[in-house]
């Protein structure tokens, strides 16, 4: 699976936002809205956002890679785009969230909304609901 994230590297300077999020983790029972840090290329609205999604997720030394993929719902007119973060590996737990009688997923999962312009934005609305229907598709 090809990662399309794109890092920047944080100095002193570098503006950071906290995002909400829905966090799908293997710990809990319930699906949980969270807030992610994400750096931003600079001070401006049109700025470009890097979501951080490590710092959500655990056992990095099990998994230390997170994938990523893109979501586009169309509801009616609307339509939604989401970004899905995930650890999946065979040594994960099983998260009780995310798994179905014929197959368990292993690992965390975390959904982000993204906005007209391609950047991250925070949830809105209807999205928990959104997110929770795409993420058992």
């Amino acid at each position: 699976m090809v990662n399309s994230r794109t890092y920047i590297l944080p100095t002193s300077s570098t503006p950071e936002l906290h995002l909400r999020c829905r966090l799908y983790s293997k710990l809990w029972t319930k699906p949980r809205q969270v807030t992610m840090l994400t750096w931003c290329s600079g001070h401006s609205r049109t700025a470009q956002r890097f979501p951080v999604p490590e710092s959500l997720f655990e056992e990095a030394t099990v998994q230390p890679y997170i994938h990523n993929c893109f979501v586009t719902v169309h509801e009616g007119r609307h339509v939604y785009q989401f970004c899905i973060f995930f650890k999946r590996h065979l040594r994960l737990r099983a998260n009780v969230l995310l798994s179905r009688d014929d197959h368990k997923f292993r690992g965390d999962a975390v959904v982000m909304r993204i906005g007209v312009n391609n950047t991250s934005v925070n949830m809105r609305g209807r999205d928990n609901a959104l997110a929770d229907f795409l993420i058992h598709q």
